[in-house]
């Protein structure tokens, strides 16, 4: 049985007043002879449920009683015997008799005296809650949950800044001033088995130069994050993370086959479920489920929206204390909205390892072989590809103030062309951040792709409608950020850099971008 909850030990003074008031009143009620002695209340044990039933209303909560004439204390699970319950011209509350004493040893003898309540009590509690039963110390955590004082965290921005080529084009370029409004949240909750989280991030920019730009120069960005992790049983963690957006802008970072240049605004979703289950200390498994979105609002991009889901199944080996040997296999299957012939299913087969490099700093490396079935756009029917797969991702903090983290990956992403069912993609990416003292924080980051097309059987009338080629992505970042009001009020400035370089300009052309922009951030 499990114990009392400590809470309601601490009402023992408060039940006995009611126990008193309670005495008081039936001494009263037996002046007056027109009326008849009270009704005791009888405990009852409940009847036992059929094989394979419950009856929930036999549920109780368990609690003690005190008794303010004997000092005695009984619960409800373990009432006194039938023939102790007191008379109807006592008091209502069922008293108990104190059990014998114990023998008490030397040392006990010989031990500061208690006083005679702190004695009863002992007993009490000793006789008819059981010495397994008492609570111990700490208290167990039974999944309660444990809030912070403040778990909520909120972020204002406003930014003036120029952008030299907003719909980030060869020709015809439009070159804007423009205002950034940004707001923030983040929460965080949770207990020891439930830890979640949550993180919303809303901004809009207006171009003051908007004569030759969609939606009147308006230009929005919304991001929502979601994460939870919950240990189900003691082998069992089930998780799940989420990251969707609506962006303008390309977002080199992901690498997930969105645009590279402007297309008018889009959707992009990206959630991760996962369930690992530990065998043994040796052997463990992960199966996760992975939906990913990508979604053009407007009709310059919409025919290339696609929906694609992976099958995961990890097999871990904790080969060391902080080594962890991996083999895996991924099916993939990618479906576009409008263009049902750009479709396309794959199968990963990957060995890997996760290595933690100390407490700060961990790498997650996947390498082996992708095959990928794709329908032909151009001259129908069917093409299998087969090649290289690889991830590497690793991150390190340097104490509290510096932090560095690296994102790579090989493979096969969605297209961004027309006649091309599928992107050969490289990506690395590169972030740092260091806080200089409590007020000046500098971040960089670096982003590199070169995408490459390449697929047989475009000739069409002695026309070869898909070449194969390539182009380079550089995208550079610099911000810095000085506190006039540590960790509260905040000066921002950065500078963004953009190229793309093509191979073939008529399949894809190239462009330069800069932004700069100067303002503020209050964050409560």
């Amino acid at each position: 049985m499990r114990p009392a909850p400590k809470r309601f030990i601490l009402t023992f003074a408060s039940l006995a007043c009611c126990s008193a008031a309670c005495l008081v009143a039936q001494e009263m009620a037996a002046v007056a002879p027109e009326e008849k002695p009270p009704t005791v209340e009888r405990f009852e044990e409940p009847a036992v449920p059929s094989a394979g039933q419950t009856n929930g209303a036999d549920f109780r909560f368990t609690y003690p009683v005190r008794d303010a004439e004997s000092n005695s204390i009984y619960t409800e699970a373990n009432p006194p015997a039938t023939g102790d319950l007191p008379s109807s011209s006592e008091s209502v509350v069922p008293t108990v008799a104190p059990s014998a004493e114990p023998t008490r040893t030397a040392a006990e003898a010989n031990a500061p005296a208690e006083s005679a309540s702190e004695v009863d009590l002992e007993l009490a509690e000793e006789t008819l809650i059981g010495e397994e039963n008492l609570p111990q110390q700490p208290w167990p955590d039974i999944g309660e949950g444990r809030f912070e004082k403040r778990p909520f965290r909120y972020s204002f921005a406003v930014n003036e800044g120029y952008n030299s080529n907003v719909n980030g084009t060869s020709t015809d370029q439009v070159e804007s001033l423009y205002t950034s409004i940004a707001a923030g949240a983040d929460y965080a909750f949770g207990s020891s088995r439930l830890k979640l989280g949550i993180h919303f991030d809303a901004a809009i920019e207006f171009y003051y130069n908007n004569e030759q730009l969609q939606n009147d120069g308006l230009f929005p960005t919304i991001t929502l994050g979601l994460d939870a992790n919950y240990d189900a049983t003691s082998r069992l963690v089930l998780s799940f993370v989420n990251s969707t957006a609506l962006l303008s802008q390309p977002n080199f970072s992901a690498g997930t086959g969105g645009p590279s240049n402007y297309q008018g605004a889009y959707v992009t979703s990206s959630t991760t479920l996962t369930a690992l289950y530990e065998w043994s200390e040796k052997f463990n498994t992960v199966s996760s489920y992975a939906p990913f979105v990508t979604y053009y609002l407007e009709p310059t991009g919409d025919d290339l929206s696609y929906f694609e889901q992976t099958l995961g199944q990890q097999f871990v080996f904790n080969w060391k204390p902080l080594t962890q040997l991996v083999a895996e296999y991924r099916f993939n299957i990618r479906n576009y909205f409008e263009l049902t012939d750009y479709n396309s299913l794959g199968n990963y087969a990957l060995l890997g390892i996760n290595q933690k490099l100390g407490k700060r700093a961990e790498l997650v490396f996947r390498g082996g072989a992708e095959q990928r079935i794709s329908q032909n756009p151009v001259a129908g029917g069917t093409y299998n590809y087969i090649g290289p797969f690889g991830e590497l991702n690793f991150s390190y903090e340097f104490g509290e103030r510096t932090s560095v983290s690296l994102n790579s990956r090989y493979g096969t992403t969605g297209t961004g062309v027309n006649n091309y069912s599928l992107n050969e993609q490289f990506l690395l990416g590169l972030s740092a951040s260091h806080r200089f003292g409590r007020r000046l924080t500098v971040g960089a980051v670096a982003n590199i792709q070169n995408n490459r097309y390449a697929q047989p059987g475009g000739t069409v009338d002695g026309v070869d409608l898909t070449p194969s080629f390539s182009y380079n992505i550089l995208n550079l970042g610099l911000n810095v950020g000085y506190f006039l009001i540590p960790d509260r009020w905040s000066l921002q400035a950065g500078y963004n850099y953009t190229t793309l370089i093509s191979g073939n300009t008529d399949q894809q052309a190239d462009y330069t971008q800069n932004v700069i922009f100067l303002g503020t951030q209050l964050d409560f």
